[in-house]
């Protein structure tokens, strides 16, 4: 029986890897960290398999899909699941929508990143939401937390406390805790990846590695805490500042 479960485990962790490797990183045109899913950090992707199936989600959820790297890794990687996405820029959805032309499962629209995570939380049970939204000025992320009800976050570009690990600043506000406590309902806890981690596959991004934040909105956070590969993080109000 053990050896069947490690035979699935490997066959699941292949599987990611492959799919990861074989999408194309269009956002290389324009992005920092050179493109590719998850900002080409497969820790995120096999991190994304646990909680799909941890948590049984019946949706992905992305927020900002550019030029659909991510989305198409999702689409590819999780055909039996719905996965939605969106961009404020009509070229983007655009691009994005020829890219995934025969996956039936993907859909793409131009609109404001809310508005998709309000639909998402009218229409299914638990989503798994991959909030990556920002333009410019425009950095949506408080109000896309304010309409998820229920679901696995999962946040990019979050300040994870260690110096290999980039994060966004929008008008002073660093995405982080601070932004959590100035939730409505803020989180009791977060949690970020373990950067010391002993995951199955090694990151090849040497460049611009975004970090990472994640909540449990609506579900039991107790399979976020135990496990491996996830530090706990307790939000003390003390220890959070906003402007």
């Amino acid at each position: 029986m053990q050896h069947d479960h490690h035979g699935r485990q490997q066959a699941h962790v292949g599987r990611t890897f492959e799919i990861f490797y074989t999408t194309s990183r269009g956002g290389q045109i324009g992005l920092s960290d050179g493109g590719g899913p998850f900002g080409f950090d497969i820790h995120v992707a096999l991190l994304v398999d646990d909680l799909l199936s941890a948590y049984r989600c019946d949706a992905i959820v992305e927020t900002g899909c550019y030029l659909g790297d991510t989305t198409e890794y999702l689409a590819r990687r999780y055909p039996d699941l719905p996965v939605h996405s969106c961009d404020i820029v009509q070229q983007h959805a655009d691009f994005t929508r020829h890219r995934l032309v025969g996956l039936t499962n993907a859909h793409v629209s131009c609109t404001d990143s809310q508005l998709l995570v309000e639909h998402a939380a009218r229409t299914y049970q638990r989503p798994l939401f991959f909030l990556d939204a920002h333009w410019a000025e425009s950095w949506p992320l408080e109000r896309e937390l304010a309409s998820i009800t229920c679901g696995i976050v999962l946040i990019h570009d979050f300040d994870v406390g260690h110096e290999r690990f980039s994060f966004d600043t929008y008008n002073g506000l660093i995405c982080g805790p601070q932004v959590l406590a100035r939730m409505t309902d803020p989180p009791k806890m977060y949690f970020t990846p373990d950067p010391q981690a002993a995951w199955p596959l090694p990151c090849l991004q040497t460049g611009r590695r975004a970090g990472v934040g994640l909540l449990a909105i609506g579900v039991n956070p107790g399979l976020l805490a135990s496990h491996p590969h996830l530090r706990t993080h307790h939000l003390l109000a003390k220890t959070v500042t906003t402007p």
